[in-house]
């Protein structure tokens, strides 16, 4: 028992270390941002792309913020998955009132299958881009772009050495159900390895010249099922970096279902199997860590049971620590993203301590969701089912336009993303 202890308590060391390690990192990312006194005047001719399928809750306010940008020239392209496609009427009745110089609507051509539909509708507008466009940017419909978002988000590829800027996923529940807090809590320690492993987020991204017209990446996303993890390895096979931007910080406040949770969880994790050359570590940390802790729960009960008490004490007190270094880490950033998003006229509640109780049984859904992303081999997402037997592999099963659902499950609903 004695050596079974020893290894649990190096490996919840090295997971709380690391952590810390990580949590530094980017609290140093936002401390830097928070310091900066203006916004930067670098603004390329840039275009940005918002994919639909279906009309989601925040739509509305998206084509508010995304047409409506503090940036002096920009295109905004709008594909919409179905000429059927309710988002498609949403869009334009919206653009008839509200109208934009420089927007486009267009509907994904029919293609063959063997791409994300998301994917598919960026390599249409990619082709669609103009010749002087320097930058091009997407996001998802459930993002709210803030006035500065565009000039924010393009702003570290000034640097020739940066070819992808990404933005950073916040979740702020209004609603504490378990589904929620379990997607919070699991995000925020995410957060921190996507930082450090160099994950982009595809909800709000944008890209240089060299690498958007680079026949690389429509290549690569007209045989992937996911935009955004992918293009790490882009990046670097053609000698760019990949810069994270605290300032788009991107908050959504809707609430989840613990089922469709589970399902996210596993499906973002399916993401960084297929295209992330670093899934290894972040699957083998995350088992490591629910084993290491569940074997020492029960050795320091066992170890009180015969009288041990300071080896109970002892494993006890490596679990409190392990935990409460993610703790500290997650609650550094929180606080720091509550003042970066604070400064540009937004608010949400911080919920530390539902967090923290959250904290203990995520890292066994974490686990649960790793083993089941391994063996996932089929996605239904958003009505279209995906087979994908291996990353560049993608059969597209049973598409139909989108239909809004006919039961709704109110606040516990699937989350809303763009295809």
């Amino acid at each position: 028992m004695l050596e079974l202890a020893t290894i649990s308590v190096f490996c919840l060391l090295c997971f709380a270390l690391l952590n810390l390690y990580w949590g530094q990192r980017v609290a140093r990312l936002y401390q830097a941002h928070l310091a900066q006194k203006s916004h930067s005047s670098y603004t390329p001719s840039a275009a940005v792309v918002l994919s639909l399928r279906g009309n989601d809750p925040f739509l509305a306010d998206c084509l508010h913020g995304l047409l409506n940008q503090d940036y002096p020239a920009y295109q905004v392209k709008i594909v919409v998955d179905h000429i059927d496609d309710p988002a498609f009427a949403f869009v334009t009745q919206y653009l008839a009132e509200h109208e934009h110089p420089h927007c486009d609507v267009s509907i994904r051509e029919v293609s063959n299958g063997v791409c994300g539909l998301k994917n598919a509708s960026l390599v249409q507008a990619i082709r669609e881009v103009d010749h002087d466009v320097e930058v091009l940017a997407w996001l998802d419909a459930d993002v709210i772009p803030h006035r500065s978002w565009l000039r924010e988000l393009v702003s570290p590829l000034q640097d020739p050495e940066i070819g992808v800027a990404s933005g950073i996923r916040w979740y702020a529940p209004r609603h504490a159900n378990p589904g929620t807090m379990v997607r919070h809590a699991w995000n925020t320690a995410a957060m921190m390895q996507m930082v450090a492993l160099d994950i982009p987020w595809g909800g709000s991204i944008a890209l240089s010249r060299e690498i958007f017209t680079h026949p690389q990446l429509t290549n690569s996303f007209s045989r992937m099922l996911w935009d955004d993890t992918g293009l790490k390895v882009i990046a670097d096979q053609l000698g760019r970096r990949v810069a994270f931007v605290p300032a788009t910080t991107m908050v959504n406040r809707e609430s989840i279902s613990f089922d469709s949770c589970f399902r996210y969880m596993t499906r973002q994790l399916v993401n960084a199997r297929y295209y992330h050359p670093h899934w290894w570590l972040v699957a083998g940390l995350g088992l490591m860590t629910a084993v290491a802790q569940t074997a020492l729960l029960v050795l320091s009960v066992l170890f009180m049971l015969q009288g041990d008490l300071t080896a109970a004490a002892s494993s006890a007190g490596v679990l409190l620590f392990a935990n409460g270094c993610v703790a500290v880490a997650i609650f550094r950033i929180s606080l720091l993203v509550h003042k970066t998003v604070k400064a540009r006229g937004e608010h949400f509640q911080r919920q530390p301590l539902r967090t923290l109780g959250y904290l203990g049984i995520t890292v066994y859904i974490f686990a649960a969701a790793l083993l089941a992303a391994m063996r996932t081999r089929t996605i239904d997402w958003r009505g279209v089912l995906y087979h994908v037997p291996d990353p560049f592999n993608v059969q597209i099963m049973h598409y139909e336009p989108y239909r809004h659902p006919e039961t709704s499950t109110s606040l516990l609903e699937l989350e809303h993303v763009s295809i």
